[in-house]
């Protein structure tokens, strides 16, 4: 995990995303764009981590951003067992080798993707009126 002792967001108001890619580059440039976007991130290395960090964090988690294929626990039971523990958080899944994430109802982001793609598709995950 990249938060050893689970910091909080700055502000009160901050969104907070959870991050779960096995790949520490994209974790780690991910984590850059979205922090440069204004949000809180919470990163993981796979699955098992995520839903570790989910468990010990206090405060509302808004968006899961995962990576469909990690060691452990994958991307798709992250989501189902984190939606099963968050049912109002919302969920994009990323991949570059998946098409279609086999989860209705959650975003899907093809990788690689250029910074103003992540941007854009977290902007709309977030401002979209139903839970995922």
């Amino acid at each position: 995990m990249d938060n050893p002792e689970t910091p909080s967001p700055s502000r009160p108001d901050q969104t907070v995303v959870l991050l779960a890619e096995d790949d520490v580059t994209i974790r780690r440039l991910t984590k850059i764009v979205l922090e440069k976007e204004g949000y809180f991130v919470l990163t993981a290395s796979d699955g098992e981590e995520a839903l570790t960090l989910s468990g010990k964090y206090p405060g509302i988690i808004d968006a899961l951003l995962t990576d469909v294929k990690m060691p452990r626990v994958d991307g798709l039971e992250l989501t189902e067992r984190i939606l099963a523990e968050r049912p109002k958080i919302k969920v994009m899944i990323m991949s570059g080798q998946v098409d279609d994430p086999l989860i209705r109802g959650v975003s899907f982001l093809r990788k690689p993707f250029p910074r103003p793609v992540l941007r854009d598709r977290m902007r709309g995950l977030l401002s979209s009126s139903s839970a995922q």
